[in-house]
């Protein structure tokens, strides 16, 4: 089997489960709405929590813990069977459980503040509360932006300080040349998890670093790392973090705006008495859901155009058309990514350009 179809092969399990598990997610909050089970969860808890804010973060933590042991097989199947089927995982099964539960239990954290919040903003303005919530998610996205690197990550992987001298003192000169300031570059023990290489930008302001990981410093030269970080310094000087967090924030606000006029609409529908009746929960997940499926193309195509100019970025800086290309071949091949997906799937799915048309690009560089 080629490697072409091998990728082919990883990538379509890939999509077939997401669209299950997509489907089987509408399925269920239907049914669990439309049968009474939500209501009837609710009324079981309103005689225990007597405080709203508590009855409504274990409504929501009844829900995930719910959710997650439904999505346990096809997220063990993706995300360990599939990869190490594959030969992409180094992670033996406890860890990667730990691994799911500590994204499951952030996951659910961020979730019961959002819950709490919206309801919060549904008791006292029913007409207006999206716009409360969209500027509390607003602020939210920059303090996870700003929480990133030196709380998130480190719960998953170890930071090194970057031990290649030479190739650190080339990344600093090509921040010092574009006249950017950087905290610092560090390694990260992808190998003690994956076999895929990786590398990328996080945190803002001061914050900010440079990571790359060392299966990309293993496996690449001086001169392809210096490509991918330039790539990574154009988002960077192209203000891509703050223009991603502007436009999700458009779009979330128009997403809870939809929810707004569903929620008046359905109050009569649906016999609802209160607007901020946590047992219709389900539904609103439901539209979140299918708003988010139905955005999501439009999103892709915008982070699809930004990374175009972060590629450019990179070629006018680095003027090595010829390593660019090297680095997007050897990417696809230890990552088993698809040079030229079908467009359904680039629409869907791709938040940057096929590496195949990454590369047509740089052949076509006129620096």
């Amino acid at each position: 089997m080629t490697n072409d179809n091998v990728s082919t092969n990883y990538q379509k399990i890939k999509h077939t489960v997401f669209f299950t598990n997509l489907f089987l997610d509408i399925i269920l909050l239907f049914v669990f709405f439309l049968t009474g089970m939500s209501s009837a969860l609710k009324q079981i808890l309103n005689t225990t929590f007597t405080n709203t804010y508590l009855l409504n973060g274990a409504f929501v933590v009844i829900l995930a813990i719910a959710s997650y042991v439904i999505h346990f097989p096809t997220g063990y199947f993706l995300g360990h069977y599939w990869e190490h089927r594959f030969g992409l995982s180094n992670q033996k099964f406890s860890l990667w459980l730990k691994d799911d539960l500590i994204k499951a239990t952030l996951g659910l954290f961020i979730a019961v503040i959002f819950v709490e919040v919206i309801y919060m903003f549904l008791a006292r303005y029913q007409q207006n509360w999206w716009i409360g919530v969209g500027l509390f998610w607003l602020v939210v996205s920059f303090v996870l932006a700003r929480l990133t690197p030196n709380v998130i990550i480190p719960l998953f992987y170890k930071y090194d300080d970057l031990d290649d001298v030479v190739l650190k003192e080339k990344i600093l000169n090509l921040f010092k040349r574009c006249q950017v300031s950087l905290k610092n570059v560090y390694a990260i023990n992808f190998s003690s998890k994956t076999k895929k290489a990786n590398a990328f930008f996080c945190g803002l302001g001061n914050n900010r670093r440079v990571v790359l990981g060392d299966t990309l410093l293993s496996n690449f030269t001086h001169e392809e790392i210096e490509v991918v970080v330039a790539h990574e310094l154009g988002h960077l000087k192209n203000r891509d973090i703050v223009r991603f967090l502007f436009v999700r924030t458009v779009v979330t606000f128009l997403g809870l705006y939809l929810v707004s006029r569903f929620l008046l609409f359905s109050m009569s529908h649906f016999s609802i008495e209160r607007i901020d009746d946590i047992s219709f929960l389900p539904m609103i997940l439901v539209v979140l859901i299918s708003f988010s499926f139905v955005t999501a193309p439009f999103l892709n195509a915008y982070s699809r155009r930004r990374e175009v100019q972060a590629d450019q970025f990179s070629l006018d800086v680095t003027k090595s058309p010829k390593d660019f290309i090297s680095l997007m071949e050897k990417l696809g091949q230890m990552n088993l990514a698809e040079f030229q997906p079908f467009f359904i799937i680039e629409w869907m799915f791709y938040d940057h350009p096929p590496l195949e048309k990454r590369i047509q690009f740089a052949k076509n560089y006129r620096g």
